[in-house]
């Protein structure tokens, strides 16, 4: 598995050009979004599954998950709620469900990125966990974005040497997101999503 790693002040000044990253927060994890380099996007909605795998160095505190992609054919009828699921990692492939949760309207923002991918604009998401941080242990694991909406694509790079599953097929794929948020010195016990699912309302 090949990953890009990318020194925490480049992140930071990376994420600043975007307004996004806070300043007392870490890039926890990273493959960041090439305008240039994007040759992939896979569906991640409905009946469609998209799995990427990311490594945490240390236990963990996951505050935001941005992530990039476009929609085929886009419409007016987005930003959606997304399912955001962590998976253990299971001998190199998704595993059973560790913890994940709706997120509503209320928890994400749209940024239209002035890029376009075949024609198809760019969005870039950051989803808001601030509200209950997951807490996750360090090692292998694996993020599973899905939609609400339909044609939603996640956006990725082909051949790039990383393990991508998509509808339970295995590309040389990595998709393109982020994870800020704070290291912990003490076991992270896993954390409850219940704040989230019960403090929004749609």
């Amino acid at each position: 598995m090949t990953r890009i790693t990318i020194p925490l002040l480049c992140a930071l000044t990376f994420s600043a050009a975007f307004g996004l990253a806070d300043d007392d927060l870490e890039v926890l994890w990273e493959y960041p979004y090439d305008p240039v380099l994007m040759n992939r996007a896979f569906s991640s909605w409905g009946r469609y599954y998209t799995q990427d795998d990311f490594i945490l160095e240390a236990d963990s505190r996951v505050v935001f998950i941005e992530f990039w992609g476009i929609y085929s054919p886009d419409d007016d009828y987005h930003p959606q709620p997304f399912w955001i699921i962590f998976r253990y990692d299971h001998y190199g492939m998704p595993g059973r469900y560790f913890d994940g949760a709706r997120i509503p309207l209320q928890g994400i923002v749209e940024t239209d990125t002035g890029e376009d991918y075949h024609g198809k604009t760019v969005y870039h998401y950051r989803i808001d966990l601030s509200g209950s941080p997951m807490g996750i242990d360090a090692g292998l694991w694996w993020l599973d974005i899905g939609a609400e909406t339909e044609n939603f694509k996640w956006g990725g790079r082909g051949q790039t040497g990383g393990i991508l599953y998509h509808q339970y097929l295995q590309y040389n794929a990595s998709a393109y997101f982020r994870l800020l948020g704070t290291r912990d010195d003490t076991r992270v016990e896993a954390a409850s999503w219940g704040e989230i699912k019960a403090g929004f309302s749609d």
